[in-house]
């Protein structure tokens, strides 16, 4: 039988239409007929039907999350079947998760991280006293609601502390969970606790401020899941303030003690629970704000093609970490997201060598001798001044045979060119263009300069300039236009150097304004659009396409800057 389409029934809920899909189930919108609420319905997809293991783990986490009622954890309502297939009917979040709004909207301010990760370590204390540990904790399962609270959702890969007389769903030595948070222990398979959800909530908030996850390099050859798993466990939790130096110090040490590698090194939840309420109170004192994420137009909050609630995707930007096959089954716990029997013990031949983290400065693109704007501004001051030393010698010396050269910026041996005749008293003033800074040139929208843009695109030596702890590729050019740098680490050079991307609205304009330099023959550039998926918009001239988020080789970057 076919999934439920609009207008039919499950139960007493009435399905209104599609939600999204994932590797686990179906999710669709529906309204409990006879209590007016809106749901959302997940439904075990119908590959799984026959998998005895997957039923029993979708029946379970119905039950599980039914039985923890707190206003930071999605509510289920109720369980079904439909088709022969499990359902679970919960809350519809109106809201977007985590991860998608810093992939779309770039860093959370320090108030904003500290009160979502203080509603998620109350939901999660809230589950782990109902005697569950959700294992997949990361900014994706995270919604923010329009009131701005934070809900935890998706428990698929949920375990109980004491299974008790419960069957395992899961063979010793297999892992699973998400490489970007998982904890040392989960990695190696030995046995956990709720801590192992405290170590992804500080790898959150990791993310949160920088909008990368910790232990990435941004290079996809280095940031296979293996590689990322090895560095959870040999080396030390970065600071975020190495990719943000204007992250809030105290959210920044506590990442890192939450991502410690022993279990007994992290604070429990009451600790985490009482320094980020200190925190806040920080923050509001200080008067600082949050700024608001916004919705998508169709009023989904953004979770259009994707909700919180489908559970066990691989995460995204991993490269070459996708099935061959083609089967998204790969992204549940079938097979986990490291390889069952395969452990990342410290001596492993998969781990890669201790690594300085990531360090950005302040100023990132050193710039010797007088700056090209302040040479412009000087000639043009001089040019103005000879204008207005020949208009008064011609009005004050009474003859209109008076004949005075002016010298502006003539070289020695070149005449100098004559003044320009004044202008009529009654003519309108002439349009400001404004000087823009060395390397960039200004970019007109509708008749008017609307920014500065880079003339070329971003340098090898620009680029590992800011990212100095970074290996160069072999036998990279300095002037060559740097490549295969995934999306946040472009976003990061942005802010480093107090810039922003390309917004894919503003292309069309970028390109056609004078000195505009296209990057290389069959080369595309980053632009600020939302993720579709693993993928991002890419553009070279009037050239639209996609490539991962974790880069390409034929993809660069350039940056643009609002005018003042």
């Amino acid at each position: 039988m076919p999934n439920p389409t609009p207008g039919s029934h499950l139960g007493p809920f009435q399905i209104e239409g599609v939600i999204g899909a994932g590797s686990m189930g179906d999710v669709f919108r529906g309204v409990d007929t006879g209590l007016g609420r809106k749901v959302a319905i997940k439904i075990l997809s119908e590959k799984h039907r026959d998998s005895n293991e997957l039923r029993a783990r979708f029946t379970r986490e119905g039950r599980a999350v039914a039985a923890i009622q707190h206003p930071n954890v999605v509510q289920v309502f109720s369980t079904g079947t439909f088709d022969d297939r499990p359902y679970i009917a919960m809350e519809l979040l109106e809201g977007t998760d985590l991860g998608t709004a810093v992939e779309e909207n770039g860093p959370l301010p320090a108030i904003g991280a500290a009160r979502a990760i203080l509603d998620a370590a109350r939901g999660l204390n809230a589950a782990a006293k109902a005697g569950l540990i959700p294992r997949d904790v990361k900014p994706s399962n995270l919604v923010l609601l329009e009131d701005g609270r934070v809900k935890v959702t998706d428990f698929g890969l949920a375990k109980p502390v004491d299974p008790g007389s419960e069957p395992s769903l899961t063979a010793l030595g297999v892992v699973v969970g998400t490489p970007d948070y998982i904890a040392p222990e989960q990695a190696r398979g030995e046995a956990i606790d709720e801590r192992v959800d405290i170590y992804a909530l500080g790898g959150t908030l990791y993310f949160l401020l920088t909008g990368t996850p910790p232990f990435r390099t941004g290079k996809p050859a280095e940031d296979k899941y293996l590689k990322v798993v090895a560095r959870h466990l040999r080396q030390p939790a970065p600071d975020a303030r190495t990719i943000n130096p204007a992250a809030d110090a105290d959210l920044s040490d506590l990442a890192r003690q939450l991502m410690g590698k022993k279990p007994a090194e992290r604070p429990d939840y009451g600790t985490l629970i009482a320094r980020l309420e200190k925190i806040l109170a920080r923050l509001e004192a200080s008067g600082a704000t949050s700024t608001g994420l916004p919705r998508a137009p169709d009023g989904s909050g953004g979770m259009v093609g994707k909700t919180p609630f489908v559970g066990g995707d691989l995460p995204h930007d991993f490269a070459g970490d996708s099935d061959p096959s083609g089967d998204d089954a790969a992204a549940t716990s079938l097979r986990p997201t490291v390889p069952p029997q395969v452990l990342v013990p410290p001596d492993s031949p998969f781990a890669p060598d201790p690594e300085v983290p990531v360090a950005l400065v302040d100023e990132p693109i050193a710039r010797g001798g007088i700056p090209g704007w302040l040479k412009l501004f000087t000639v043009a001051a001089i040019a103005l001044f000879g204008v207005g030393i020949g208009i008064y010698l011609m009005r004050g010396g009474g003859s209109s045979s008076a004949s005075t050269t002016v010298v502006t910026d003539a070289q020695p041996g070149q005449d100098a060119a004559p003044p320009p005749p004044p202008p009529p008293v009654d003519a309108p003033p002439a349009a400001h263009v404004p000087t823009a800074p060395a390397g960039m040139i200004v970019v007109a929208k509708n008749g008017a300069p609307a920014m500065f843009v880079d003339a070329k695109p971003v340098t090898v030596a620009q680029f590992y300039a800011v990212f100095n702890k970074q290996k160069r590729p072999a036998g990279a050019k300095d002037d060559a236009a740097v490549t295969a740098v995934a999306y946040t680490f472009a976003r990061a050079y942005a802010q480093a150097a107090k810039k922003r991307l390309i917004r894919a609205d503003e292309w069309d304009a970028v390109i056609a304004a004078p000195g505009f330099v296209p990057a290389g023959p069959n080369q595309y550039e980053w632009v600020d659009a939302p993720a579709t998926g693993d993928k991002r918009s890419v553009r070279a001239g009037v050239k639209t396409a996609a490539r991962p988020s974790s880069g390409a080789a034929d993809v660069t970057f350039r940056l643009a800057l609002d005018l003042p």
